[in-house]
Formats: C-alpha cells, sequence, structure tokens
C-alpha cells in the first residue's frame, strides 16, 4: 500500500505538467474550419493562443530552470524512501523553490556570459526579462513560506542557510572559480548535496551513518555531473579566465578523471550494501553507472553536441526513486 501511495505522488508529479499540453495538442485535430465564430473569437483563434501559450509553457520549463530544479525533490524522495519515510509534498516544493529560486538568479546574473554557450536559455530569459524578478520573488516567497510555517528552528536554520549560500556563489564566491582551480565545481557539489542533510533534518530525523554514506556518494555524482555540464561552457570560461576541471585538465584527461570518480562512488555504494550500512534495495543505482559511462563515452566525440548530452545528466536523478521504489517493491 505504502508503494502504491508514494508510487502516485511520484507519477503525478512527473506528469502533471505534460497531461496540460497532450490535452492542448488534442484540440489541433478539431475540425475548426467549419465551427462558427461565438462572439467574435473563433475556435481557431482560441486554438493558436492555446499553442502559442503551450510553446511558452514548454520553453520555460526547459529554460527558465523548472526541469533541472526538478532533481532536488527527486533526490529528496530518493533520500525518503531509503529512510523509509512517508513522502512529504510540501518539503518536495520547498526544495523545488528554492532550487529554482537559486537557478533563475544566477541565470539572470549570467545573461550577457551565458550568450557564449547558452544561446535558446539567453533568448529566453532575455525575452521575458521584466517578468524574471517577479519570477524569482515569486520563487522565494513560496520556499520561504512553506519552509517558516511547517518547518522547525533547525530546518528553517538550515534550509535558508542552503538558500543563501546557492545565492551567493553568483556574485560573492564565482569569483574564487578564477584563482582556486576545481573551486566552482566542488562548492556546487557540495551545496546541493547537502539536500541529503536537509531532509532528515525537516523529519527531524537522527542522521545516522547511512546519511554520511548517501551523502558521500551523491557528491561524488554531483561532482561527475557538474563538472561534465562545465565541457558546454568550456569557451566561455576560458574567456573569463575560471579555472574549472575541464579547462584545467584538458578534455581527454578530463574524462578520464570522471570514469575514476564515477567508479569510485558506487564502489563505495556496493560496500555499503555489503557492509549492511545502506539497504540491500539501493543497489538498484548500480546500472546508473553504465548510464553514465555512456555519456562520458559519448564526449569523446569532438563532434558531439555537449548540450544534448546534458539533458542525460539532467534526466538521470527522475529516475533514482522510480527504480528505488520499484525493487523495494520487489524485495
Amino acid at each position: 500500500m505504502e508503494f502504491c501511495r508514494n508510487l502516485s505522488y511520484w507519477g503525478f508529479m512527473f506528469t502533471k505538467f505534460f497531461s496540460l499540453i497532450r490535452v492542448i495538442e488534442r484540440m489541433n485535430g478539431f475540425g475548426y474550419e467549419n465551427i462558427q465564430k461565438i462572439n467574435g473569437f473563433s475556435t481557431e483563434f482560441l486554438i493558436k493562443k492555446l499553442n502559442t501559450f503551450k510553446n511558452v509553457m514548454m520553453e520555460e520549463f526547459l529554460h527558465g530552470g523548472h526541469l533541472v530544479s526538478l532533481a532536488a525533490p527527486a533526490l529528496a524522495i530518493s533520500t525518503m524512501i531509503l529512510l523509509g519515510l512517508s513522502i512529504n509534498w510540501v518539503f518536495l516544493f520547498i526544495t523545488y523553490f528554492g532550487t529554482l529560486c537559486i537557478y533563475n538568479y544566477d541565470y539572470i546574473k549570467g545573461l550577457k556570459i551565458d550568450y557564449i554557450e547558452n544561446v535558446d536559455r539567453s533568448k529566453h530569459i532575455q525575452k521575458y526579462q521584466n517578468l524574471r524578478l517577479l519570477l524569482l520573488f515569486v520563487y522565494g516567497f513560496c520556499f520561504l513560506s512553506l519552509l517558516f510555517y511547517y518547518g522547525n528552528l533547525i530546518s528553517i536554520s538550515f534550509g535558508v542557510s542552503l538558500l543563501v549560500v546557492g545565492l551567493a556563489y553568483t556574485d560573492i564566491f564565482k569569483r574564487f572559480t578564477k584563482k582556486i582551480p576545481g573551486f566552482k565545481n566542488i562548492y556546487t557539489s557540495i551545496s546541493f548535496s547537502m539536500l541529503i542533510f536537509f531532509t532528515p533534518i525537516f523529519y527531524s530525523y537522527q542522521i545516522n551513518v547511512l546519511f554520511l554514506v548517501f551523502f558521500v556518494f551523491v557528491l561524488l555524482q554531483f561532482i561527475v555531473d557538474t563538472s561534465f555540464c562545465d565541457l558546454k561552457d568550456m569557451k566561455s570560461d576560458k574567456k573569463h579566465g575560471l579555472k574549472t576541471l575541464p579547462i584545467l585538465f584538458g578534455r581527454k584527461k578530463f574524462l578520464l578523471f570522471l570514469y575514476v570518480v564515477n567508479l569510485v562512488s558506487f564502489t563505495i555504494l556496493m560496500v555499503a550494501v555489503i557492509s549492511n550500512l545502506i539497504p540491500l534495495f539501493s543497489l538498484v543505482l548500480v546500472p546508473f553507472f553504465l548510464y553514465r559511462i555512456y555519456y562520458i563515452n559519448k564526449a569523446k566525440n569532438p563532434g558531439v553536441d555537449i548540450s544534448k548530452l546534458t539533458s542525460l545528466v539532467d534526466a538521470e536523478y527522475f529516475f533514482w526513486p522510480m527504480a528505488l521504489l520499484l525493487v523495494q517493491f520487489i524485495i
């Protein structure tokens, strides 16, 4: 019963956005050429407006930080499953709005720089630039409102600290990337990995060895992810003097570095399972080792579009909770 309830939660979260789009798309098949105008507005006019709205929403979902921000609640769900906790929708929205706030702030501040490597995203952000500050305020307000209403003193302090740390990178800590090699990758990886601790703190759950092991595993995974995504930003990062890992190692040695980190992270996971530090069903995450090997191998091709490969990186965390739920049910 718990499995079904959790699966329903995740399924609803994963499909609620696209269900509206499917409804709108079906309306394209209507024979509106034979439908009379009603009150001066034809069905054709309505369909066109709905299609425009659909396209704008899709662009916002892809380029407005929503897709990548969903990785935060997905990671939170995975942590809940490992702990045997019931899924808390409020906490999922807290992690989502907090992450969305951080991404949007970074997109607004880095708009001019992003035009070099992220043209589509930059055009979308600039097109609705007057609205972005309002959206940023709304995301921040939703995050703080939910956190202050449902959280305790410790979780409120921890959550606000995570938000400040995330926002501070763009204005304060980004300059250290010009001086400290790999600082950007380590900083962002640690920041996002702290969600592992945010979950038990919000639940008032005692932090144990399971959290420490899973934190190290996720930290190494994020180092692979954030570093890999820097491949597409090599030109702009090099132009601005940022010492990211791809620039530091060079493409060939950097990809070898990702192989090693990926191998170490999953070795830690398997040793932890064998030692009974984390549940046996956690081994379902091991196949994602091959998933990462796939896109790292693809990146060896100089002509490959790294932007498309980064979509594979962003999508991985959506599959973690579904895989964990499925295997937990079977076992």
